[in-house]
């Protein structure tokens, strides 16, 4: 599978799910809660679903308009912020290496033409303190170049962490099946 289409399903992925988590998700009780062990924990109060939901639907957003500064916002600037695809090879640690996958992954669609639809599977979470939530998801994506409608499954996996008061993706993984070989003779 070519760079750029890897590249473009692990963007998609990242946009069905920010659509499936607007329709709805799960956010565990404090009893099922995943802990962190965060650092730098702010206040301790547990996020709700919309707080999480708000970053994805930005990223979701961002990706549709094609805005790359606005892709970029929904980033953590650590260093170790990292995105993951199918592949050996695909992953982009950093926000140079963020921004330059980001780059490649617009040039594979017109800018409107993102559908995401993650309602065939989601879940989520947050530790106790507050600072750090996951979400997961299956999602169905659709978005078309120069009148090619092209449709594919992403499964979606992220991280988020609170910084100076805003959520930020510090981790995202999407990925696709490959297409199959043709057959043999």
């Amino acid at each position: 599978m070519p760079k750029r289409l890897l590249i473009l399903c692990v963007v998609t992925t990242l946009c069905l799910m920010i659509a499936g988590c607007q329709a709805g998700g799960t956010n565990k009780s404090e009893g099922d809660a995943v802990a962190s062990g965060s650092a730098k924990p702010e206040p301790k109060v547990k996020p709700s679903i919309d707080e999480i939901r708000a970053v994805l639907q930005a990223h979701d957003k961002a990706l549709n308009d094609k805005n790359l500064d606005a892709i970029m916002a929904t980033f953590s600037t650590a260093p170790t912020t990292v995105v993951m695809g199918t592949g050996a090879g695909e992953r982009w640690m950093g926000s140079q290496e963020i921004r330059g996958a980001y780059t490649e992954i617009v040039k594979d669609y017109d800018a409107g033409t993102l559908e995401t639809n993650c309602a065939t599977w989601k879940t989520g979470g947050s530790d106790n303190d507050g600072t750090m939530a996951w979400i997961a998801a299956t999602c169905d994506c659709k978005d078309s170049l120069k009148g090619k409608v092209r449709t594919y499954t992403l499964n979606v996996t992220a991280t988020v962490e609170k910084q100076d008061g805003a959520w930020k993706f510090v981790s995202l993984h999407m990925s696709n099946s490959p297409t199959p070989p043709p057959p043999t003779k």
